[in-house]
């Protein structure tokens, strides 16, 4: 099976490559990475990451969060300045 290239890259982004904590209903795991996290528990490493960051409240019904403050402060700063990016410059839904 071929590999995409353009994947591979993107996962090796330093996004990905943080630890996190995993709030099971039981309890909390933490993980060296998003991706060690994605690949032990099934779970898309990008929804880990949308979850870390706030942008959506679970990833198949688990908490995530950075286990340090910086991170999640960094990565919702940028995730917000894309937002604010595409509104303002390509319009929403439709309009300029």
């Amino acid at each position: 099976m071929e590999v995409n290239k353009e994947s591979l890259l993107k996962k090796q982004e330093r996004k990905y490559n943080v630890p996190v904590i995993g709030h099971f209903a039981d309890k909390s795991i933490r993980f060296n990475s998003i991706l060690e996290a994605s690949e032990i528990t099934g779970i898309s490493h990008h929804l880990i990451f949308e979850s870390a960051i706030g942008k959506i409240k679970k990833a198949q019904l688990t908490y995530w969060e950075y286990e340090d403050g910086k991170d999640w402060l960094k990565y919702k700063a940028q995730h917000i300045r894309l937002q604010r990016k595409y509104t303002t410059y390509l319009g929403f839904n439709g309009r300029i």
